[in-house]
């Protein structure tokens, strides 16, 4: 896979090979992408984005989730995580109705999803707290980002976020609703990332 930003590869879940090497969350794909993952409500977007942190917390890299869907409790539910293991969570959805559990070293909270820039600080203060171990960042998902925002704002916002995880060689993986955008906003961000995973009829269990 090339590593410029606009030299990107669609995956497509067409063979059962791609199929499974997905499910592993085994990307292969070298420090410093960002893959944009599409597909809709069913495909199991959100079950490859757990998977491919998973497989980071077992190589003991760090880990970084951005849930504009799930609560941190439900996250932290899901993952199973143990004691040690380094799985940051920036929760940009707890504030509409109230956390049910604080902040704490390792859950952070943002106050508003339209506030992009707290976002992004944060984000690059997580990233950089994994030094040279490796970095894993999921943001789960663009999706909510653009219903939020005008996608020229979100545009600019996902423009910073991909050029941190390059500089870094952190690994990127976003996350975008598939039949729901207009071609523009497609058009309009695809070029920032490496590779996109379009997630077809097969479903992850």
């Amino acid at each position: 896979m090339g590593n410029a930003t606009g030299d990107y590869i669609t995956f497509l879940t067409t063979s059962q090979k791609i199929y499974d090497k997905i499910k592993g969350a085994d990307l292969d794909v070298p420090p410093g992408s960002n893959i944009l993952v599409m597909g809709d409500i069913f495909s199991g977007k959100d079950v490859l984005a757990r998977s491919f942190l998973r497989e980071g917390l077992k190589q003991k890299e760090t880990c970084i989730m951005v849930t504009l869907n799930d609560t941190a409790d439900k996250i932290l539910e899901d993952m199973d995580v143990s004691e040690g293991e380094s799985l940051y969570i920036v929760d940009c959805i707890s504030s509409r109705f109230g956390p049910t559990s604080l902040p704490s070293e390792n859950v952070f909270f943002i106050d508003n999803p339209m506030n992009l820039a707290h976002i992004m600080v944060m984000v690059e203060d997580l990233i950089e707290r994994g030094g040279e171990g490796g970095v894993r960042l999921v943001i789960d998902s663009v999706s909510t980002l653009i219903m939020y925002s005008q996608i020229r704002v979100v545009f600019k916002f996902l423009h910073m976020l991909t050029a941190k995880v390059r500089s870094t060689g952190a690994v990127g993986l976003m996350l975008l609703e598939d039949n729901v955008h207009d071609e523009m906003e497609v058009r309009t961000i695809q070029p920032l990332f490496n590779g996109t995973i379009h997630l077809g009829n097969n479903r992850l269990k």
